[in-house]
Formats: C-alpha cells, structure tokens, sequence
C-alpha cells in the first residue's frame, strides 16, 4: 500500500508541476523593398489553427508612420507590445486564442493618424501552439537602438516549457549570425544601403531559466533595432 501511495503522490506531483510546451508550427513572411508607399502589406494564405497564438514582428521605415494595426482575415483580435524606434521602426503584435481559418492572411496597416501609408514594411508571421490562452506575454526585454554591430536584449527571465523570440531590422546587412541557442526562423538580407534587413529568431526552453540574454549579430555597422518577447506555456 506504501508504495502504491508514493507512487500516486510522484505522478500528481508530476502533473501539477508540468508544462506544456510552446511549439512553432508554421510562419510566413512578406516584405515590399521597392520604397513606395503602400497602405497595406498582406502575408499570403495559411493554415491557421483554432486555440493558438499567432505573433507578428512588423517593421517599416521611419520616414513613414509606424506600423499602426495587424488584422487577419478570420477577425483575430492583435494586442502591439512596446514600438521600438531607431532609424526603423520594430514592433511585436500577437493575437491570443485565435479563431483558426484554412486560409488566413495576415495584412499590416499604417497608423490611423498622421500619415496613411507604409514605407518599406515587412513582416514575420509566427504561429504558436501550447501558449497560455489568456495571458501569452511573460515579458519584454528591450536592448540598445543605433549604430551597431549585434544586438543584445537587457537579461530576462523564461518560463519552463517558453519561448523567447527576438525581432531584430537593419539599414542593410550580410547574413545575420543567431546568439547562442536561438535560432533563425525567418530572414531577409539585402547590402543596398537604401534598403533593410530583418529576422524573427526564437529559442525554446524545456526548464525554466533566468538571465537569459538574446543576440543576434551581422556584417557591418549598422543602424538597428530590436524587440525580444516571451510567450508563457499554458499550464
């Protein structure tokens, strides 16, 4: 009977204390680097699952307005984490516990006030299973925005069973290196210095960990700017 009993106090202790894990099953991207001004940017068409967490990492220059909205073609409702602003603008949208579509596009928007138009904007789309559905965003970490060479985010900390991802766009740019344990999900790289680079990087964690730090680097200096969130497991 002992060992029944001490076997059920391991596996209830186990249940309680587990997570489940934040998982990445599918990301887009859609960029316009022609500079013309445009009222919208749209990602093609994917698969999007009912119950999941979509996160979107917009940029655009600032010599138009920030981006100012992110919708979706099944009515998902997108919560803007904090704008960073340097020479571009970088900014983190997510929308908890999506409605799911076979085919939902994404589409980016200028701010409603001031000027109605994007210039060179661009963005990675992420979708996300096993994140918290009420309460996705653990955190943001912030980092320096100018002339540099790599980028690294302030220490933060990550839940077991996490994800951190980190936004970085810059002026131009080699190919960009991902800081120890991240990894590039989605890139684009251009040396025309009147154009832009950008990535969406992401790193899982099975245990919690803290001070974590985020990087990415690249060839050059440049101006840049970044944004890291992390998105928390459901229980």
């Amino acid at each position: 009977m002992r060992i029944t009993v001490n076997l059920l106090s391991t596996l209830v202790l186990s249940a309680l204390t587990s997570h489940a894990a934040v998982t990445l099953v599918t990301h887009k991207v859609a960029k316009d680097i022609t500079g013309a001004e445009s009222t919208a940017l749209s990602t093609s068409g994917y698969n999007s699952t009912a119950g999941n967490t979509i996160v979107v990492w917009t940029v655009s220059f600032s010599g138009a307005q920030p981006i100012g909205l992110v919708t979706d073609s099944a009515g998902d409702a997108f919560t803007p984490a904090t704008l960073r602003k340097g020479t571009w603008f970088g900014q983190w949208f997510y929308a908890k516990n999506v409605k799911g579509e076979g085919f939902n596009v994404v589409t980016i928007h200028p701010a409603i006030t001031g000027r109605a138009t994007l210039t060179y904007p661009a963005m990675s789309v992420m979708e996300f299973s096993g994140v918290d559905a009420n309460a996705p965003i653990a955190l943001e970490s912030a980092g320096p925005q100018g002339a540099l060479s790599a980028w690294t985010s302030e220490p933060f900390n990550v839940p077991a069973g996490g994800v951190a991802l980190l936004g970085i766009v810059t002026a131009n740019g080699g190919a960009y290196t991902a800081g120890q344990g991240f990894k590039i999900e989605d890139s684009y790289q251009t040396t025309a210095s009147s154009k832009y680079s950008f990535a969406s990087l992401d790193q899982s964690f099975p245990e919690a960990k803290q001070g974590v730090t985020a990087s990415v680097s690249w060839t050059g200096t440049l101006q840049a700017t970044g944004s890291v969130i992390v998105l928390k497991p459901a229980s």
